[in-house]
């Protein structure tokens, strides 16, 4: 098994690695999140370079340079197929994607997870001990009770500090957590629901929408939602359509974009 660590841009096999190009692990992760379906090749421009003009050639060498590296740790090359005329894709099932340090995060955790039970457990102590004082002085139970919930803020804010360092969480996370997913579709950032899903006819559909703009999507029912906004001059769009309007949606888009290129 071939292992690809996105965050270092590393392959692994066995006990050789290598380390990939910024441009050729963008276009092997793209070529993995949909394996081992075709990807065509302005999808995978639009993923690794994003509104940045390149040459015709740019996207051909990547993928040479990509195979280069599978060589480099012993694996096979043809695992990037090429299907003429229509772009590139991954065989399944030979790469999975795996950050190396994801055993040693869990085993931080767990450290941090100790601390925080160990602390938990003292502050349980000084409640009980707290307990009998409130019967001598009426005045120590309330600078005690603030003392331990400051101690406890301290406690659980250290945990969370350490964890998201080994994680290597951001701010972008909190979107995610917050009950929408992001995702980076060339030069839109997209956000939806958990329980909307991000088809790649959607994906193929915005990969060709391409403005400076933050983008919302959502499914209920018969009906769906896409709201465009532009980070640049702050004009918006909001479109709600069924399967029987696409064609009238499609258009609202196109007159949006055409208002940014002016």
């Amino acid at each position: 098994m071939i292992y690809f660590d996105a965050v270092a841009r590393k392959l692994h096999q066995d006990h050789k690695s290598t380390r990939l190009g910024f441009r050729e692990a963008l276009v092997l992760e793209c070529l993995l999140l949909h394996a081992p379906e075709t990807v065509c090749k302005q999808t995978l421009i639009c993923y690794a370079w994003g509104n940045e003009y390149i040459g015709q050639t740019s996207l051909a060498k990547s993928i040479s340079a990509l195979r280069r590296s599978l060589m480099a740790i012993s694996a096979d090359p043809t695992l990037v197929v090429t299907v003429p005329k229509q772009g590139y894709r991954m065989v399944e099932g030979m790469v999975e994607t795996k950050t190396v340090s994801e055993s040693q995060a869990t085993v931080e955790q767990t450290k941090v997870s100790s601390v925080t039970t160990n602390a938990l457990t003292g502050i349980s102590a000084a409640e009980s001990r707290q307990g009998a004082d409130n019967q001598v002085v009426s005045s120590k139970p309330i600078r005690q009770c603030v003392m331990m919930a400051l101690m406890l803020l301290a406690c659980v804010a250290s945990s969370v500090f350490v964890v998201g360092k080994i994680n290597g969480w951001r701010w972008s996370d909190l979107v995610q957590r917050g009950g929408l997913t992001q995702k980076r579709v060339g030069s839109l950032y997209v956000f939806y629901p958990q329980e909307t899903r991000f088809d790649f006819p959607m994906e193929q559909f915005l990969t060709h929408s391409q403005c400076d703009c933050l983008v919302y999507l959502e499914k209920k029912h018969k009906y769906s939602t896409i709201y465009f906004v532009s980070r640049k001059t702050n004009r918006s769009v909001l479109i709600r359509y069924s399967p029987f309007n696409i064609e009238h949606a499609t258009h609202e888009i196109e007159q949006f974009l055409a208002g940014e290129e002016k």
